[in-house]
């Protein structure tokens, strides 16, 4: 026998906002929090759209945690911080005196990030770096370097700040880390080893290193348009992602635990599915194969067929190879069934959060499932022959939506996808 899981709290940082329901609200009207990239000497940047969360946000984020803010300064973690108290808060577990050896934290996170200051500080005169003299000095590095920061430094502050001493690990595969950590995380407490999961994934790197890794790769929008219609996932005119920044936080609970506190529940987990392109590193498999066996994975693993998902919020990049690969892929799993299920984008609206893009779509995902409100894909205004499916374009829609599937596909192959149905006791 499997435990059911279910969904009892929520937390976001996105470039939407720092309220649950501030970024529902947006999500819904299809309001863009991508706006013109800011950071010093942007002007003769390539990249000048960024869904970056705004300096009003990160100084209610910094006042909330000063301590964090003053001695750990990493974005990536502070936001976790914030969207982690948020979560726990909405559950009522923030300050619940369950066994805390049961609650435990599966996370995503990106690379750390060296910043231009550090590699120029110890460079030679002849460009190379200067690795002695790095050893010695290298206490001095700015405090958000990857020194500093690995991948696992969130889920580690946040176990410590709110003492989830049980199962604890960090996933780093790309863009499919947050979704494939909510699936470790179900998986935990489905076989029975937790009885509480905080799980999702922040990542940041709008950052000089960051952005130019993803123009070399030509897999960012470049465009000069307005910031706000950049990024156009589905669209004939679509010229690529555009980088986000901030973090989603989801509670998963054991049923029984979440029933026996009268918690409130957003919806179950259903199943997960994974999987790997074995294809190429910087695209995925033209036919969409991986993303079609990791979609029929995670409906077999919910013992559900094709015909019970209603909604999909699909990875959905803006990218020219992404967005007809997955199209052909919901074909390949949902067949005729395909046409009838309602798709958006959050990415549109958000940006790319990079190792974290799946966890407020899981979020998304799960109040659509709560709400039956569907919100849209912005800026789908030239349909693509190739992208020929139900991607619900600049306008929410309200539809009854009994489950809905959640995509992930990262960079290198990687691919995961959730299940969320609606609760029944």
């Amino acid at each position: 026998m499997k435990n059911r899981v279910v969904i009892t709290g929520l937390g976001l940082v996105t470039p939407l906002g720092i309220d649950l329901e501030e970024n529902w609200r947006k999500a819904l009207a299809g309001i863009s929090g991508i706006n013109k990239l800011s950071l010093p000497g942007a002007g003769g940047c390539a990249i000048q759209a960024v869904g970056a969360v705004s300096d009003k946000d990160w100084q209610k984020i910094a006042e909330e945690f000063p301590e964090e803010a003053l001695g750990e300064g990493e974005r990536r973690t502070l936001f976790a911080l914030w969207a982690a108290k948020a979560a726990l808060e909405d559950s009522g577990l923030i300050s619940s005196q369950g066994k805390r050896g049961r609650w435990g934290v599966t996370f995503a996170a990106g690379l750390g990030i060296y910043s231009l200051e550090d590699v120029h500080r110890w460079l030679l005169r002849d460009g190379s770096f200067d690795l002695m003299r790095f050893g010695r000095e290298c206490s001095e590095v700015r405090r958000e370097s990857m020194v500093r920061n690995h991948s696992h430094r969130a889920a580690s502050v946040i176990a410590a700040k709110f003492s989830l001493s049980g199962l604890n690990c960090t996933v780093t595969s790309a863009c499919a880390s947050a979704t494939q950590a909510i699936g470790i995380g179900f998986r935990a407490i489905q076989r029975g080893d937790a009885d509480v999961i905080l799980t999702g994934g922040s990542d940041s790197m709008i950052n000089p290193l960051g952005l130019v890794g993803f123009v070399l790769l030509q897999a960012a929008a470049t465009d000069s348009v307005d910031p706000g219609v950049t990024c156009r996932p589905f669209d004939r005119k679509r010229t690529g992602l555009v980088i986000g920044e901030g973090a989603g936080v989801a509670i998963l609970e054991d049923e029984g635990h979440a029933l026996k506190r009268g918690a409130k529940i957003y919806g179950e987990v259903g199943g997960y599915g994974s999987s790997m392109d074995s294809y190429q590193v910087t695209a995925p498999h033209p036919q969409g194969l991986g993303a079609a066996l990791c979609m029929a994975n995670a409906l077999k693993d919910a013992g559900l067929e094709p015909d019970a998902i209603d909604y999909i919020n699909a990875h959905g990049t803006g990218t020219r190879l992404n967005d007809a690969a997955e199209t052909l892929a919901v074909k390949k799993v949902f067949k005729e069934r395909a046409q009838r299920i309602a798709i958006s984008s959050s990415k549109s609206l958000i940006g790319h959060l990079m190792a974290a893009a799946g966890a407020p779509e899981f979020v998304y995902t799960a109040l659509t499932v709560y709400r039956d409100e569907i919100h849209p894909t912005s800026n789908l205004s030239h349909p693509d022959p190739k992208c020929d499916l139900d991607y619900v374009p600049n306008v929410m829609r309200c539809r009854r939506v009994e489950a809905a599937l959640s995509n992930s596909f990262g960079f290198g192959g990687q691919n995961a996808s959730v299940v969320v149905k609606k609760y029944v006791a």
